[in-house]
């Protein structure tokens, strides 16, 4: 006599949806946790950080609404009530691009500075 435990719908789509969503969001995490590693270092703007902000930005301006549309498209949803996830990447992608010319620009007077001395 079987039993299953784990009941639920266990269509392609579904399962489609949250497996790229998990692979997004592992992504995301990987990147801001190298992001954070950065902060702990004893040189603050290096080349790397600038590399690892470029790429978190473009994984929140591009990949992330994409993939937004990607999943409305795979579920066949035609009303956007969750369109705060959308306009929140953005604007995260955004931020970081700020954050990104600030560590640039510290990067570049941190090496004039190191020229100096």
């Amino acid at each position: 006599m079987s039993e299953t435990f784990i009941k639920g719908f266990y269509e392609t789509n579904i399962i489609l949806t949250i497996t790229l969503a998990m692979l997004f969001f592992a992504i995301f995490f990987y990147l801001l946790s190298n992001i954070l590693k950065t902060f702990k270092a004893e040189k603050l703007f290096t080349q790397k950080a600038i590399k690892q902000l470029y790429y978190f930005a473009i994984l929140n301006l591009f990949i992330g609404p994409s993939l937004y549309f990607v999943i409305h498209f795979i579920m066949k949803k035609s009303s956007f009530n969750d369109a705060h996830n959308l306009i929140l990447s953005l604007l995260l992608g955004v931020f970081v691009l700020f954050i990104r010319a600030v560590f640039k620009r510290g990067f570049n007077v941190q090496n004039e500075n190191d020229l100096t001395i």
